[in-house]
């Protein structure tokens, strides 16, 4: 009796330390309906320094929807208006189209979606820095390690908005996300998370097989 009292006291203390963090995040996160911003985005080399970079703007309002526009070194735009993702590649006159529900795996997104409940289901979620001076830390890893895209993402948090993402691979590779001029709840342009492919553009329907 007593063995099984201290397993259910263990057990209990091991959530209530997990959903503190939790609350957290889904508080800083998902009190929002829209967010959008400028991006700079760039993978790391061996020796930490700066190796590919990208630059666009993004738009995203729950549920499940979001325009990302990487504007160089390559124009690509990858938009959802929850039923249906699009990524339409202008140089190639290429776009691919596949459920939104396969979205599912990528983290990145549902954190800027504001998912916080969905991530912590596949995700601990733990808070490495206490609040100081307005910067708080975030540190996901993932319950199942073999078959996460991700190893490890951090996300910075500077005056209650989030200002940087970090992101090692399971190759060990690792790139960052930084985020300028980050607006939330503005008003935003009719149509925006639609698409529609251009004449000429080829359609691929990725089934999910």
């Amino acid at each position: 009796m007593l063995k099984r009292l201290i397993t259910s006291t263990a057990l209990l203390m091991s959530l209530t330390a997990q959903a503190g963090p939790v609350e957290d995040l889904d508080a800083l996160l998902s009190g929002h309906q829209t967010a959008q911003a400028r991006f700079t985005q760039f993978s790391m080399n061996e020796s930490g320094g700066r190796a590919e970079e990208s630059t666009g703007h993004f738009v995203v309002a729950r549920p499940n929807r979001f325009r990302w526009v990487t504007e160089t070194p390559f124009m690509q735009e990858i938009v959802s208006d929850g039923d249906y993702i699009w990524i339409h590649d202008p140089d190639l006159e290429q776009v691919t189209r596949k459920a939104a529900d396969e979205q599912g795996g990528s983290a990145p997104a549902m954190i800027l979606n504001g998912q916080i409940k969905q991530l912590s289901e596949t995700f601990e979620i733990r808070k490495l820095d206490e609040d100081t001076g307005g910067v708080s830390l975030f540190e996901l890893v993932p319950v199942d390690t073999e078959n996460s895209t991700f190893t490890r993402i951090r996300l910075l948090f500077e005056q209650d908005r989030i200002s940087e993402l970090s992101m090692q691979d399971s190759l060990g590779q690792r790139s960052m996300l930084t985020l300028q001029g980050l607006e939330y709840d503005a008003e935003l342009p009719e149509g925006v998370f639609e698409f529609t492919p251009p004449e000429g553009t080829d359609v691929i329907l990725d089934q999910g097989l």
